[in-house]
This record gives structure tokens, sequence and C-alpha cells, in this order.
């Protein structure tokens, strides 16, 4: 399976509210960013403390960004375009869209992501670029109830 096949996957399940990864696809410590800012550093805490690593990083990294995500927006579709492969990296601009928690205010967003994959195609870490727009969105709908 390719790494565009295994992205796919992934799509798949978030689209359907899942939060499975597929086999394969992340570093068991693949490190995500935001905005080039590391997510350890979004939740205010150092890379080097070891139980924030283990929420921060590979598949449970995941797990708790997209989390986030379907929270702010409940049936939230995401599609991506052509993967964009580069030495070690890969780029490719994903389409997400819904409705935002608690109003009838639809998102239609673009996000830029890059990818670094180790020798073995394996995703070794992540930056999405999001508009600040939409992350005070999110941020605001997801608190809501």
């Amino acid at each position: 399976m390719t790494l565009s096949d295994r992205l796919d996957a992934l799509l798949g399940y978030f689209n359907r509210g899942l939060l499975d990864v597929p086999d394969g696809l992340l570093d068991r410590n693949a490190a995500f960013s935001l905005n080039g800012v590391p997510y350890e550093t979004w939740l205010g805490r150092s890379a080097d403390d070891p139980l924030v690593r283990l929420i921060t990083r590979g598949t449970a990294g995941y797990r708790f960004v997209a989390q986030t995500v379907l929270r702010a927006l409940p049936g939230a579709r995401a599609t991506r375009r052509d993967l964009l492969p580069g030495h070690e990296s890969a780029t490719t601009v994903l389409s997400i869209e819904g409705v935002l928690r608690g109003t009838e205010e639809a998102v239609t967003a673009e996000i830029a992501l890059c990818l670094w994959v180790n020798a073995t195609g394996v995703i070794a870490g992540a930056d999405l670029q999001l508009a600040d727009g939409l992350m005070a969105k999110l941020q605001e709908a997801r608190r809501r109830e």
C-alpha cells in the first residue's frame, strides 16, 4: 500500500468519524506541528516530557487532533489533492468542510499539509498550515455544548 493509499484510508476513516489510523502510516514518534509550531508547544509543554510525547506523537497525537476537529465540526468531510512527493517529504492540500458545532455556519477551508517521510515510507512528521481565522472558529466551536 502506497503512502497515497494510506492517506486516502485515513481520510476515509476521518469522514466516517473514526479515529483509526492505517497500519504503517505514522511512525510511533511522528511529530506534528500547526503553522510551524510543534504540537507540544501549543499545549504549553516541552517535547522532552515523556508523558507529553506519549499523547502528542504518532497515532495518539493524530487521534487527539482529529477528535478536536470532529468535535468542532461534527460530520466533517475531508478530501485531498494530489500528493506531491519530494526528497524525504510530500505535500498536498486538504479540503475540509462541515458546520461549526452549535451554529448553522458552514465552513469550507483548504489546509496545506507537508509530510516528512522516513526511508521506509512512514510519516515521521507533519505540519498543517491553517488560516488564523479558521483556527479561532474551531477553538470557539469546540467549547460549545
